[in-house]
Order: structure tokens, then sequence, then C-alpha cells
């Protein structure tokens, strides 16, 4: 049984319409509705509302609905992945401004050699600190 089939089990044994669980849940009735086809799944704070309103484990709506977790950690990836990609883009425009800030009073190519080398460091570094 997938998580979609799960929720909209647990939900009709307890007699709630999508309604009344999406008011238990803070959500709207079109994301539950949403959940149960399984066209997306709920966040961790979400799963965590289930499973307590429905007095089952973590464990059992994440097994039973191992959709969930494939899709919690894709999410988690995208995440990673636009923070590393933000960083990417304030690290390059600094670099920018120091080679145009420095070709004043140095000479260009030098300049360029030093931000490119700092540049490398520091995205290197940043894809550290985000891919641990």
């Amino acid at each position: 049984m997938n998580f979609g089939e799960v929720l909209q089990t647990k939900r009709k044994s307890m007699g709630l319409t999508q309604e009344d669980l999406a008011d238990k849940l803070f959500v709207s009735s079109k994301t539950i509705s949403n959940w149960e086809t399984g066209k997306t799944t709920p966040d961790i704070d979400n799963l965590i509302r289930i499973a307590s309103l429905f007095q089952i484990s973590l464990d059992n709506l994440l097994t039973e609905g191992s959709e969930v977790v494939e899709n919690i950690k894709k999410k988690a990836e995208i995440n990673n992945l636009k923070k590393y990609s933000y960083c990417t883009v304030i690290t390059d425009l600094v670099f920018l401004f120091i080679i145009l800030s420095s070709h004043y009073g140095a000479e260009l190519p030098i300049s360029i050699l030093i931000a490119t080398c700092i540049g490398i460091g520091v995205n290197i570094a940043v894809m550290f600190y985000f891919f641990k």
C-alpha cells in the first residue's frame, strides 16, 4: 500500500472527510487530495502530524509509503544544489569586482590570476560545506 492509500484508509477509518483532515493538519483539502492521489507528498512536519493524528509510528507510515522518503531526499538534494548555486553566483560576482577594482592598481594578468586562484579555492570550500 502506498502513502496515499494509507492516508485515505486511515482518514476514512476515523470518519474524516478530506476537509476535516485538512483542518486538523492546517493545509488545504486540495493538498489532502494531492497526497491521496500521489500527485505530491507531505513534508516532514506534516508527516509527523499525520503519524501523531493517526497514532501510528513514522516508521510504519514511511515504510508503507516509501515514495515519501524518496521525495524528501530529492527535495533536500535540490535545496543543497540551490544553496551551492547561490554561493557560486555570489562568489563569481565578488571575483568580478576584485578583477575590476584591482585592474587600476596592478597589471591585469596578475589580478586575473589571483582572482581565479581565490575563486577556485572558495568554490572548493563551498562544495565541501554543502556536500559533506
